[in-house]
Formats: C-alpha cells, sequence, structure tokens
C-alpha cells in the first residue's frame, strides 16, 4: 500500500478560462469541516465553483462523479476506490482484493495518508442512505481527509442523523449566486448596471456565464436584454429537457400561479399526488428550491415562474381565476398573507384583498409594511374610496414614515369617512377594523378619550353582527377586540375593557391560541394594578406554564405581564425578582404605548424597596424622554399618585401637596385618599378621617379600597385610641387576606404601620411588610389649629398687640399661645419659629 507524496488532483472536470473567477466560493470551501455539503440546481455554478477551488487548494482531490452504479455503498465505495488507484493510492490488485470490503479498504488507505486528501462526490444525491452514511463514518475516521459533496435536491447528505456522525458545513443556494460585484467584473459593467442585471437574472450562475459569452462575442442590444435573453433560453431549455409529458409541464405551469406552494397546496392545484417527485424535478433543473423548513415550500425562481405563467395564460385561462383563489387560500393557512394579497393584486381583485387584509391583518401589519406599501401605496384614491380598509391599512403604513405621513393622514380620513358613511357603509367586519385602527391611532396621538368611543361603537357593531359574518376571520378577531379593549382601558371604562379581554382570550382559545397572548398578558397586569391579586396570580400563572414565544414576554405585548409579576413579588416581599421584571421595560421605555404604566410599575418597586429618590429620578427620566407626551393632562393625571407618594417617601410633603393639587383629578377617590393621607403625615388626623367618611365617591379597585381602610384605621388610632381602631383594622385584614394584598400597609408613617401590622398578624397571618415606606412623623412638631392661626400672624412682622387684636383675644391669651408654639418649636424667639416651622413645613398647613 503506497502513499502519495505530491498533491494529486483526480478526475477534476476542465473550466473554461473564460469562466468568472469567484475567490469567496473558493474561500468558502476552503475551509476545516469534515463535511461540506453544496446545494444547488443545475446551473448554480456548483460544479464551476468546485473545480476552480481544486486548481487552487494544496489538497489533494479526488473526484467522484457519482451515478446509478455507484449510487449505493458497496458501488459507492469501489468508485472511491478506483479513484485513490489512479491517484497513486493503490493498484488494480488492491482492487479486486477489496471487491466485497471496499470501505475498509479505504478507510486504511486515508488513515495511513499524511497529506490532505478531499473527495469530492458530485450529483451525491442519488446515493442512498447507506452510502452517505458509510462514506462520512470513513471520512470522519480519517486524520487528514475532508469530503464535499454536491446535490441539487433533498438528500440524504440533509439527514439531522447524519450530525451524530460528522460535522458538516452547508453552501446553499443562495450563496452560489453571483452577487453585485461578481456580475460587474464578469459583464464589465458599472455597479448600478450589476444590481439591475442581479435583479433581472437574480445571479443564476449559468445565465451570467451565458450573458458573459454573448456580450463577449460582440452581442448587440443592452446588457439586460442579453442577461433577460440569455435566461430565458436557458429556462426554456431546461422546460424541454425536465420532461417530455405535456402533463407535467401542464402540472408546473398551474403552480406558478403562485410564487411559493408547500405539498398540500400543490396537490390542490395540480390534482396529484406526485407532484412532490415532480417539484424535486423542477429544484434539480433550476426551475425553484425545496426550503428546509418543515413542512417544506418550494418557492419558483422569477423568471421560471413568469415562463409558466405565460404558458398557463396561453393554455388554459380559464382555470386561472379557481387556481388563484386556491393558491390565496394556501398561502393564508401557511400564514403567508403577504403572498395571498400579491396574487390577488395581480389579478386586480381588490374585494379580494381586502378578504386578505382582514385574515391577516396583524401579521401584515407587524411583518410587513414595507411589502404593502410597495403592492398598493400607487393606486389612486378614487379606487380606494371604494376599499376603505385598504386604504385604512396604508395609512397605518405611511403614518410610519415622516416623509409620508402627510398621505398617511389622508387615506385614513377616506377610509373613517368610508366607515361612517351612511349612505353606503361597508361591510360590518370592514368598518370595525377600520375603526379599530382609527381608534389605536387617537389613542397614540393623546386622545384616549375619542378613542374609547370609537372602541365603543366598534365593539357594539361586533355584538350586532352575526357570527356567521366574522367566523372568516375568527383567529384576528381576539387580537381585534384585544386592541380595542386597550383603548377602553385607557379611556378609563376599565370593567368594560375587563370584559372584552375575557372574551378575546376565551375566543382566542378555540381559534388560535398564539393571540391569546396579549389578553391574558393585559388581564394579568390591569388586575394586579388593580389589587385583585389572585386574579392577576391566575392569568399570571397561566402565561408561565405556557411556551409563549420570549419575544412576546419581554415586547410590546408581555408590558402588563411584567407590571403583574413585578407586583406579585413585591407582595411576596421579594424585591430583587420584582427589579428584574421591570428591567425588561428598558429597550421599549422610548417606543411603548403603555410607557405610563411601566413608569407607574417602576415607581412602585421603587417605593416599596425602599428607594424613593431613585424612583422620582426614574419619573423624571421618563419625562425627559417621552417630552411633551409626559406632559399632557391624561399622563400628570395618570402618574400624580406614584409622584406624590416618591415625594411623600423622601420627606417633601409641601411638593407633594402641589402635586396632587395641580395634577390628580379632583373627581377621583384616588385623589381624596392622597389627601387624607397627607393629612395623616402632618398630623392632622380628624382631617384625614373627616376627608374618607364625608366623601361621595367610592373606591374604585381593591386596592384603593385597602389603602383607605389603612389610613382610616390610623386615623382612628390616633384620634380614638387603638380599641376604636380596632374594627378599621380587622376590616383592612379581612380585605387583605381575600385579595392577598399587604402592600397597602406600608404606605403609613411608621407609627401607624407598627400598630395595623400587630393586627393584621392576629387576623391575616401571612407575608407582610417588613417596614412602613413613609417617614416618621412623630418627631414633627404638631400645632392646634389656632397655633398655625397665631404662626401665620407671626410671619407678618406685627407687634403681639396689634395680632391680638386682630385675632380678638387679650394679650396675655395670645402671649399663652405664642410661649407654646416656642416651646413645640423649640424656638427662642419669632424669628427661629418662622424659621423651624418653614423646615417642618407648617406654614402651608390650613
Amino acid at each position: 500500500m503506497s502513499t502519495a507524496a505530491v498533491r494529486s488532483i483526480i478526475g477534476v472536470p476542465r473550466v473554461s478560462n473564460e469562466v468568472v473567477s469567484r475567490p469567496r466560493l473558493t474561500a468558502a470551501l476552503e475551509n476545516d469541516s469534515p463535511l461540506t455539503v453544496i446545494h444547488g440546481a443545475s446551473g448554480t455554478g456548483k460544479t464551476v465553483a468546485m473545480a476552480e477551488w481544486a486548481r487552487t487548494t494544496t489538497s489533494s482531490v479526488i473526484w467522484v462523479a457519482v451515478d446509478a452504479d455507484s449510487a449505493t455503498s458497496s458501488g459507492l465505495g469501489r468508485a472511491v476506490l478506483r479513484a485513490l488507484a489512479r491517484a497513486g493510492d493503490g493498484d488494480s490488485g488492491d482492487l479486486s482484493d477489496a471487491a466485497d470490503r471496499p470501505w475498509s479498504t479505504v478507510a486504511g488507505f486515508l488513515r495511513d495518508r499524511q497529506e490532505p486528501v478531499v473527495i469530492i462526490l458530485d450529483d451525491a444525491a442519488v446515493s442512498n442512505r447507506e452510502s452517505t452514511f458509510d462514506v462520512c463514518r470513513v471520512v470522519a475516521e480519517a486524520p487528514t481527509a475532508r469530503l464535499i459533496a454536491t446535490t441539487n435536491r433533498r438528500s440524504t447528505f440533509d439527514s439531522e442523523g447524519l450530525d451524530l456522525v460528522i460535522d458538516r458545513t452547508t453552501v446553499t443556494a443562495d450563496e452560489l449566486l453571483f452577487d453585485a460585484d461578481e456580475i460587474s467584473r464578469a459583464l464589465g459593467v458599472d455597479a448600478a448596471t450589476a444590481e439591475q442585471v442581479l435583479a433581472a437574472t437574480g445571479g443564476f450562475a449559468a445565465v451570467i456565464h451565458a450573458a458573459a459569452k454573448r456580450t463577449g462575442r460582440g452581442g448587440t442590444g443592452p446588457i439586460l436584454e442579453v442577461a433577460a435573453s440569455a435566461l430565458e433560453d436557458y429556462l426554456l431549455s431546461r422546460v424541454e429537457r425536465s420532461d417530455a409529458d405535456p402533463a407535467n409541464r401542464t402540472a408546473l405551469s398551474r403552480l406558478s400561479i403562485t410564487d411559493a406552494v408547500d405539498p398540500d397546496l400543490a396537490r390542490t392545484l395540480t390534482g396529484r399526488n406526485d407532484v412532490i417527485d415532480l417539484l424535486d424535478d423542477a429544484e434539480e433543473f433550476g426551475f425553484g428550491q425545496w426550503s428546509r423548513s418543515e413542512p417544506p415550500v418550494f418557492t419558483f425562481t422569477p423568471v421560471a415562474r413568469l415562463l409558466l405563467r405565460r404558458q398557463l395564460q396561453r393554455s388554459h385561462p380559464q382555470e386561472v381565476p379557481g387556481l388563484t383563489r386556491a393558491a390565496v387560500d394556501g398561502a393564508l393557512r401557511r400564514s403567508a398573507p403577504i403572498e395571498a394579497l400579491r396574487l390577488a393584486v395581480e389579478q386586480d381583485d381588490l374585494a379580494l384583498a381586502s378578504h386578505i387584509i382582514m385574515k391577516g391583518w396583524n401579521h401584515l401589519l407587524e411583518n410587513d409594511g414595507k411589502a404593502l406599501v410597495g403592492l398598493l401605496g400607487r393606486l389612486p384614491i378614487a379606487r380606494l374610496k371604494d376599499q376603505p380598509l385598504i386604504a385604512m391599512i396604508l395609512a397605518i403604513c405611511f403614518n410610519a414614515s415622516k416623509l409620508r405621513r402627510i398621505r398617511g393622514l389622508q387615506l385614513m380620513r377616506v377610509a373613517i369617512s368610508a366607515a361612517n358613511s351612511r349612505r353606503k357603509p361597508p361591510p360590518a367586519m370592514e368598518r370595525i377594523f377600520i375603526w379599530a385602527a382609527e381608534s389605536a391611532a387617537l389613542r397614540l396621538i393623546g386622545m384616549p378619550e375619542r378613542s374609547g368611543q370609537v372602541a365603543s361603537r366598534a365593539l357594539a357593531l361586533f355584538q350586532e353582527t352575526d357570527e356567521a359574518e366574522w367566523e372568516a376571520y375568527a383567529a384576528e378577531v381576539p387580537l381585534l377586540c384585544t386592541h380595542l379593549a386597550i383603548s377602553l382601558y385607557y379611556s378609563g371604562q376599565q370593567e368594560k375593557a375587563v370584559e372584552w379581554l375575557d372574551y378575546a382570550a376565551s375566543l382566542a382559545a378555540v381559534h388560535e391560541m398564539r393571540h391569546a397572548f396579549h389578553s391574558i398578558a393585559l388581564l394579568s397586569g390591569i388586575h394586579a394594578l388593580n389589587g385583585d391579586m389572585p386574579e392577576a396570580r391566575h392569568y399570571v400563572e397561566l402565561i408561565r406554564q405556557s411556551a409563549w414565544p420570549q419575544n412576546q414576554i419581554d415586547g410590546y405585548r408581555g408590558t402588563f405581564y411584567r407590571v403583574a409579576e413585578a407586583l406579585l413579588a413585591l407582595e411576596e416581599q421579594d424585591s430583587e425578582r420584582a427589579r428584574e421584571h421591570i428591567r425588561v421595560f428598558g429597550p421599549h421605555r422610548a417606543t411603548s404605548e403603555h410607557w405610563a404604566t411601566m413608569a407607574l410599575a417602576e415607581a412602585w418597586v421603587a417605593l416599596h424597596t425602599q428607594t424613593p429618590a431613585a424612583g422620582l429620578e426614574q419619573l423624571e427620566s421618563f419625562r425627559r424622554l417621552r417630552g411633551r407626551e409626559a406632559s399632557s393632562a391624561h399622563a400628570r393625571q395618570t402618574l400624580s399618585r406614584p409622584r406624590a407618594l416618591l415625594q411623600l417617601a423622601v420627606g417633601d410633603t409641601a411638593t407633594a401637596k402641589n402635586t396632587v393639587q395641580q395634577d390628580a383629578r379632583p373627581d377621583r377617590f384616588g385623589t381624596v385618599l392622597e389627601r387624607a393621607r397627607l393629612a395623616l403625615v402632618e398630623g392632622r388626623a380628624s382631617d384625614a378621617s373627616r376627608l374618607l367618611a364625608q366623601t361621595r365617591l367610592e373606591p374604585e379597585t381593591a386596592r384603593e379600597r385597602a389603602e383607605a381602610a389603612a389610613v382610616q384605621a390610623a386615623a382612628l388610632h390616633r384620634t380614638a385610641g387603638a380599641a376604636a381602631a380596632r374594627r378599621a383594622a380587622e376590616s383592612l385584614a379581612v380585605q387583605a387576606a381575600d385579595r392577598e394584598l399587604s402592600s397597602p400597609l406600608a404606605l403609613l408613617p411608621p407609627e401607624d404601620f407598627a400598630f395595623l401590622r400587630g393586627v393584621l398578624a392576629e387576623e391575616a397571618p401571612g407575608r407582610l411588610p417588613a417596614a412602613a415606606v413613609l417617614p416618621s412623623t412623630s418627631d414633627r412638631p404638631r400645632l392646634s389649629a389656632r397655633e398655625r392661626v397665631v404662626l401665620r400672624e407671626l410671619m407678618t412682622g406685627a407687634s403681639l398687640r396689634t395680632i391680638a387684636a386682630d385675632l380678638n383675644v387679650s394679650p396675655n391669651t395670645l402671649k399663652t399661645q405664642v410661649r407654646s408654639i416656642y416651646r413645640k418649636l423649640d424656638a427662642a424667639n419669632r424669628a427661629e419659629a418662622v424659621e423651624k416651622a418653614a423646615a417642618f413645613d407648617l406654614l402651608s398647613e390650613p
């Protein structure tokens, strides 16, 4: 047995000197991978690329063209052995001795070889499974050997099980295509022309080579025409060579009604069970290629589809409408609405296009905005007036671009006008989709009340619409209802929003479970914010126990889920887990419409983790980030409560009072609650109790009820003693146990917190906050109402005699009150008393 001492090149085909050099492919083949698989149809340049590489590599190259005789394991083993013998790695005697054990002999040759050797299996797709695995095992065990296999269709070289035998690198069909730089060198054209040729030909190697030869022979005509002509001639020759059976060509022409087909659609369009074999042959001849997805999808090359479509139009024009509708249904079934829409536009069927848009509304907006503009953007206004849904989805896409926003607003007005028309309104479902988009747009520009009105109108129409009318769009309805419910929520219609979110989640569970995530996430967060922790936990568990995509959990749709997780963690006294959940907000702070909810959750976590100063800075950073949006009345009202609480927590009572007075809505119970809390902090317990007892407003959430009970119990404890306060404290304990809500207890000064925590520990044992989040008021002077009046008079600088006359008291009585003020403030004189009163924020008290 001998070994080669010099590089050998055996069986490598000769390549014309006119072939364009492609260094990037040569570099891709010169790798360290034991197995390199090159995928590509006939004409994509596999053989040329390998031959060029073989001339430059320092390895010995053994080229084996696989055919029917060498498709079996023993046949391939003998073919490799013969090639090795021609390279000097054996002789004829060796072959006769190894006829029944070729792989053992090949393994011995390769194992003893010191120099690197590469075995090329050309047209390896015909190899059976046994031969593929045998050659890979032998090469994997040889220290200096590599294997390169070219395939023009799916084969056993794509088997996942092969990864257990040998490490594999793949050169895809797309990588074999000429890029613009290679086209520029091949045809001698500038970069712009090369890009045009690339668009016209797809960079198909055989076509670029043919075009290069035609231009090199002095061919006439523009280079684009030469390239297109070369591509058409090539594919026509392939059609003739692919199969003489006219029925096969007819089947291919029917399949060309669409860009891409999966096996089910291919059988539907042709009525043939053997259509997969036909498409395998089509892939081999360069008409398109199969994806590696499951199920696989066959995509035609653009020019191949064009040629086959011409044949379909010539031979079977009457079949086109039916084939189009079948192709539309197939594209929608595999969640490719943009392909379905392209088919409708090709047929100039805008009614069908509107149907497709409703079937794939969310997918189109989330994934295909640019493609939508390209397909529909040039339709005239006159036609869009009759298709308002198309106008609306275009308006949404145009509004995403500052340069096109004027056009977007024009189209939105067209759509809304049509939807609101009394003379000739669009069908009910189209109006609902249009109103849903209008509602979202109003919400995003800071008009929540009007957004809620439009959402209510859309949902009222949906309730009136017979199920048979919307059943075809049932997969989209859950997300439609979810977005309408968001508008209700931000317009203050919380109960109605929760009802529709429940409906959306239940409908999605029946029709399209993946669309349930958004509504479930919203439900979890809304319940948590309201203090209904058992309900929040229920929806959080639904998300935890299901395999939702991580990008949903961490993205826009997962915002309220993260809020729920953070608030649940706070109730469990797990501050680090709460922080982990709100950290996810980082990338979305500048873009999400839920920014105020994010800010609220961040403030709540900062408050309950004893970092109020950091919480205030986070709120301020949100204000700077969102600009005018954060200065709107709605935003200030939403964030007034967390801002005031944080200000109280840092001891800035005066600013907290200003926040409540200027930003909070006076017609909300929550505002009364914060005023009562402020009175408690300022030592005016009787005022706190009176505010809560006399208001006609009712708590809107369980959280507000629990916080009000805590403040009322604390006020009673101060004014009437522990016995009187205990009943209110027991009521709080019942609420805390039922709602699994103990955090309201922490929103008190420490002296009140200690009393109530003791009661709750007896009545509702469980996890309770360890400390109050508000500062102590025990060292803050407490002046009577009369003393506060005297203090303000002292600030005027008037004499005591004048003040006594103004207050209608005797000078002695006034002196007694002044001495009491000095004593409580630990002041030696009037100036010091005024200074200390200002420090304790007593001068602003009523």
